[in-house]
């Protein structure tokens, strides 16, 4: 399994076709319409060849493409908490899920704490956030909670 790692891959939230998963990857994935961010098509990742906006059309492609970078809510949880216990600082900054990415209501979500903002470069038709999207994930999916506790936010 992939590990974040601050500002070298993050933690990606995808809702499709009522079925929700995360990913760990690289960030220039995840700008859903590349001509808007500036991208030229021969700066296309591998993964987005001939995808230059990624909305409810091309998902499926492009989540075919990006399989290998899925986690499981369980794998990334056991990982957090290992790295919580050792070092708090370093797990929450890895751990923070960065973008939430809903193809069903067309609806982008960033968390991202550096300067980009991937929430302007959506396809016309999406709405985009830049606010924290955790009431957002499904209860299950939420793996920087336990036993009523969020771990992001709690405060020794």
């Amino acid at each position: 399994m992939l590990i974040p790692e601050y500002a070298e891959n993050i933690i990606v939230g995808v809702k499709h076709r009522d079925r929700f998963n995360w990913y760990i990857s690289d960030t220039e994935l995840w700008y859903l319409d590349y001509s808007q961010a500036g991208y030229s098509i021969k700066e296309y990742p591998e993964e987005r060849k001939n995808i230059s906006v990624l909305n409810e059309d091309t998902a499926i492609t492009f989540l075919r493409n990006i399989e290998k970078y899925k986690v499981s809510t369980n794998s990334i949880k056991l990982n957090f908490l290992k790295e919580l216990s050792s070092d708090r600082e370093g797990a929450i900054y890895n751990y923070n899920p960065s973008i939430l990415i809903d193809f069903d209501n067309q609806t982008f979500y960033s968390n991202y704490p550096e300067s980009i903002s991937f929430e302007e470069y959506i396809p016309d038709n999406w709405i985009g956030h830049f606010q924290r999207f955790s009431e957002q994930i499904p209860q299950e999916y939420r793996y920087w909670e336990e036993d009523g506790i969020n771990y992001l936010t709690r405060k020794d």
